[in-house]
């Protein structure tokens, strides 16, 4: 059985961080809504006691700051796990993109370079752009069809090396 332990974590950084960048500023910029709704409720509830008249030393203003202070509590832990949950997530979610790219990029780099021992290109199940594999497939297939047929050099022989010894 053949080992598939991950040797890099990315495959390609310039992509990826910046795809974990957009994702983490995405994730920074709702936590700050939720976190400036909170502030906005508990400055309403705040002063709705005032204007009800209550005393600064009444019971329910301490009740109100002991629950902000709480869901401040629980805000923040529950803010910390989906920041991480998140750029966890992001970070398999560019490899699903990030891998065909780069599988398909040398793909073609053999294929320019003359590689005669190239087998058509597959992707792992969930991989992002399937549909390029199957149209580079596609395409070094109609070429290869081609150059049988039609691969003949303007003296009437086949090129010594071409698509078809592939």
């Amino acid at each position: 059985m053949e080992d598939h332990k991950r040797k890099h974590w990315l495959i390609n950084p310039a992509f990826q961080l910046r795809f974990m960048a957009y994702m983490s500023l995405a994730s920074l910029i709702s936590i700050s809504v939720f976190y400036f709704a909170n502030t906005i409720y508990f400055d309403a509830v705040y002063a709705m006691g005032h204007e009800l008249g209550l005393d600064p030393d009444h019971p329910y203003f301490s009740f109100i700051e002991d629950q902000q202070t709480l869901l401040l509590r629980i805000f923040v832990l529950l803010s910390l796990v989906a920041f991480t949950l998140l750029m966890g997530f992001s970070l398999l979610l560019s490899h699903r993109i990030a891998g065909p790219i780069y599988r398909i990029e040398r793909y073609m780099e053999a294929v320019a370079q003359g590689s005669t021992n190239i087998q058509p290109v597959h992707l792992r199940q969930g991989d992002f752009f399937p549909e390029i594999a199957s149209i580079v497939n596609a395409t070094i297939k109609e070429l290869r069809h081609r150059e049988e047929f039609e691969g003949v050099d303007e003296d009437g022989k086949r090129p010594a090396y071409g698509l078809n010894t592939l």
